[in-house]
């Protein structure tokens, strides 16, 4: 009865953890996809696009987006951690752990800055800042999405793929993939691309749910 009983909870954890890494993706994608600010856009054009309400709005819709992928994400590394524990891959588990968090938080930050704008001026009722506060916010945003984002992001795969290559807790085939993810992703960042390479981490994200799956 008791082993039913652990059994049964494990494979309820699996479920969550994988749906955990679906809504990840999902929320990921809707984070960067509902706010698009022009780039080398002329002081008109970027002072038209702000005041129109829709994007304001889409703003906040991005940083709740960016909460609920943070927070999910934080899920799977908790089920990563548990289905690791008493294996010999401490370091490489604790790292894949810190890295995550970071990762999290970053994206947190990342998604308050995409909607502080819409919340001033909705919510708050200030007036929309100045150009300088705009470019900068807007330039600000960009670069800890594309690089410290993605960057903790690849390293977190990495660890996770690692640990899994050592432990054998995931299928061999999940770790392959998310250490050539890791790879592209961290190549990407250096080069200061890294926001390009969003689509690969959505795809391992969706991937890993499904290696969680063959595991229950």
């Amino acid at each position: 009865m008791a082993i039913a009983t652990a059994t049964t909870r494990s494979t309820s954890a699996a479920k969550v953890a994988a749906a955990s890494a679906v809504v990840f993706a999902v929320a990921l994608f809707a984070t960067v996809a509902t706010v698009n600010v022009p780039r080398e856009a002329g002081d008109a054009k970027l002072l038209d696009w702000w005041q129109q309400s829709s994007n304001q709005l889409s703003g906040m819709v991005s940083q709740y987006c960016a909460i609920v992928a943070a927070v999910s994400f934080v899920v799977l590394l908790n089920y990563f951690r548990t289905l690791t524990a008493g294996t010999s891959a401490v370091q490489w588990t604790a790292f894949a752990r810190s890295m995550g968090l970071l990762f999290s938080m970053s994206l947190l930050v990342s998604g308050a800055l995409r909607g502080v704008i819409g919340y001033q001026v909705k919510v708050d009722n200030e007036p929309l800042p100045g150009l300088d506060v705009l470019r900068y916010s807007t330039a600000l945003n960009y670069n800890l999405i594309g690089n410290i984002t993605m960057a903790t992001l690849a390293l977190t795969i990495l660890a996770i793929s690692i640990v899994t290559l050592r432990t054998a807790v995931l299928p061999k085939w999940s770790a392959y993939l998310g250490l050539a993810t890791a790879t592209v992703i961290l190549l990407a960042t250096a080069a200061t691309f890294g926001a390009w390479t969003i689509p690969l981490a959505l795809l391992w994200s969706l991937t890993f749910s499904a290696a969680i799956l063959r595991t229950t």
